[in-house]
């Protein structure tokens, strides 16, 4: 009876033994597909990063300077996109304003229309540069000729330094004046310059040095940074007094 009852507690010890190496296999099995599935979604993590980065480079923004690189300009150029910010002093002096007089401007332009670039050193623009502008006068502006005027008054002298519309009111916490500007400007007193003076039609040449490359327009000497890659180019206008400081830059397809 005592030998019955031994193989019977052996047994069920065998059991109990078999059914435990049993289980401990089975809670390695999902602890192994876990990993799997962890390193695949980390692998699937990394991928989509590493294509975002390679997505970061990109195309340069309108709204950057150029860095110029010079190209083969000549051609019929589309005007895709633009990006132009005006700020910082504006010089008022070749509109007879008063000696002492600070100016300031804020703004953005936009440009249209096509611009087309002769080998022959000439061009052909039919480009529309349009936006509006604030500009700031400090309370000497309002002196003319040893004569203090009033605001509104200045609008017809400002204008005729090539704005389709200007309007100056009393700026009561400086003295000076707030003067409203319209542009719409056709054709090339420079491409994304005013104001200025409209010439369809003028001369071109191309500088190169040691800072990049630019191309001035005979109208004004205006100057531009450039850059052409394949059938694309990117200009930036360079800064005069009149212009005020100018960000930014215009892209062209040919």
């Amino acid at each position: 009876m005592n030998h019955k009852m031994s193989i019977i507690a052996l047994s069920a010890t065998t059991l109990v033994f078999t059914w435990l190496l049993v289980g401990c296999g089975s809670d390695d099995d999902p602890s192994e597909d876990n990993d799997t599935d962890s390193l695949s979604n980390d692998s699937e993590v990394s991928s989509d990063n590493g294509d975002s980065d390679s997505n970061t480079g990109g195309e340069p923004n309108d709204c950057d300077n150029v860095t110029a690189c010079g190209g083969d300009i000549v051609g019929t150029w589309n005007v895709s996109s633009s990006c132009l910010k005006i700020s910082g002093p504006l010089d008022m002096s070749p509109l007879g304003l008063g000696e002492s007089c600070n100016a300031t401007v804020t703004g953005e332009l936009s440009v249209t229309g096509t611009w087309t670039v002769v080998a022959d050193g000439t061009y052909i623009d039919n480009t529309v540069t349009s936006g509006t502008e604030t500009i700031e006068l400090s309370s000497d502006c309002k002196s003319i000729s040893g004569t203090v005027t009033q605001c509104d008054r200045i609008s017809s002298p400002l204008s005729a330094g090539g704005y389709a519309d200007l309007t100056c009111t009393d700026n009561n916490a400086t003295g000076g004046c707030t003067c409203t500007a319209v542009i719409n400007q056709q054709g090339g007193g420079g491409i994304g310059i005013a104001p200025g003076y409209p010439r369809e039609n003028e001369f071109y040449s191309i500088t190169e040095s040691s800072a990049g490359s630019t191309i001035t327009v005979e109208a004004g000497k205006q100057e531009y940074a450039y850059c052409v890659s394949d059938n694309t180019m990117r200009i930036t206008p360079v800064s005069t007094g009149a212009t005020g400081t100018v960000t930014g830059s215009i892209k062209l397809q040919r």
